[in-house]
């Protein structure tokens, strides 16, 4: 996909980016005995970097992610995010990008997750000063916190949340997206948390509530997102809440599915994109761009099932997701 220019400036932060391995077997694995993969692939891992690339395809130009880096598979990171056209904030670090392999076998999916090395204060300063950096030069209309931080690194999104409060103060400056649920509650509780998108469980054990509807109501109620709450749940519907008290359900259409790892990564990508978008066009009417979200986040949610349609994750279409998108119903029930 050829890359053109674009004003618009989505950045992701991916405190832990990883090399992802898919090892695939003919058969169920067997736990104790020896396992003879058919096929192996390897690509770019990590909720923000997943999120970079599936916004270099949706948006070319407007793609950028900002990350810690260390060794052979930090280089691996860096050299295939360039070769996408992504935009790179890159702070090398002692530690070595970690390695997560995925077991293909018997139709179900198998996680194995490297420990994150420990990030050292100087690393992490040194990753805040090049955002702040990149921002000033950058027109960067949203910006996604995605997933967790590795060790040395926890104050990262909070920094970034500041940062933007002392620039613009909580409403002004990018839209700003978490896509997290874990050790999240400051980072909440600092009301510049423009959109919380999580799926449903995640939401429930942030809450400690029995539904989704519970869910968004303890989240508004207390500290929550400023604007709005997007919630997904696999092939069921997924749900969408305003602080202005909307509400939508939105349902997805039957597909079969290759491989789901990093839809949502690309979901994430795709409603922070078009909601970026329709802030633009809104020119600041929040209510407008609560009525418009539900759109944006139909389209993320089809981008995500055209990424579920194939193997590799940065080889969904544009084209196949506008089409999906026709088939998602969406029904505001509050």
């Amino acid at each position: 996909m050829a890359a053109s220019a674009t004003a618009l400036k989505i950045l992701a932060l991916g405190p832990n980016p990883a090399f992802q391995k898919v090892l695939t077997f003919d058969a169920p694995l067997q736990l104790g005995g020896v396992n003879r993969g058919s096929a192996v692939t390897s690509y770019v891992g990590g909720k923000g970097q997943g999120v970079a690339l599936a916004l270099s395809r949706w948006g070319p130009g407007s793609s950028a992610v900002a990350h810690f880096l260390g060794g052979d598979t930090g280089d691996f990171v860096e050299q295939q995010c360039a070769q996408s056209g992504v935009e790179q904030i890159t702070q090398r670090v002692a530690a070595p990008t970690r390695t997560c392999t995925t077991l293909n076998a018997g139709g179900e999916q198998t996680e194995l997750i490297d420990p994150s090395g420990a990030i050292e204060p100087s690393e992490l300063s040194g990753l805040l000063d090049k955002i702040d950096a990149y921002r000033q030069e950058s027109a960067v209309g949203g910006i996604a916190l995605c997933g967790t931080t590795p060790p040395g690194a926890a104050s990262l999104y909070a920094s970034v949340a500041e940062r933007l409060i002392a620039d613009g103060g909580a409403a002004g400056g990018p839209i700003l997206l978490l896509d997290g649920h874990k050790g999240v509650e400051e980072l909440l509780a600092s009301g510049r948390v423009d959109v919380l998108k999580i799926n449903v469980d995640e939401a429930k054990a942030l809450t400690k509530t029995a539904t989704a509807e519970d869910s968004a109501k303890a989240l508004f109620d207390g500290a929550g997102p400023r604007r709005l709450l997007a919630l997904t749940d696999g092939s069921r519907p997924a749900k969408l809440f305003t602080r202005s008290g909307m509400a939508y359900t939105l349902t997805v259409p039957e597909i079969t599915c290759v491989n789901a790892i990093g839809a949502g990564d690309v979901c994430t990508a795709v409603f922070l994109y078009e909601l970026c978008k329709a802030a633009a066009d809104a020119s600041g009417d929040e209510d407008s761009l609560d009525s418009l979200a539900a759109d944006a986040f139909a389209m993320g949610l089809a981008a995500a099932c055209a990424r579920c349609q194939h193997e590799l994750p940065t080889t969904f279409t544009k084209e196949a997701a506008q089409k999906l998108r026709q088939r998602i119903r969406v029904e505001q029930v509050s």
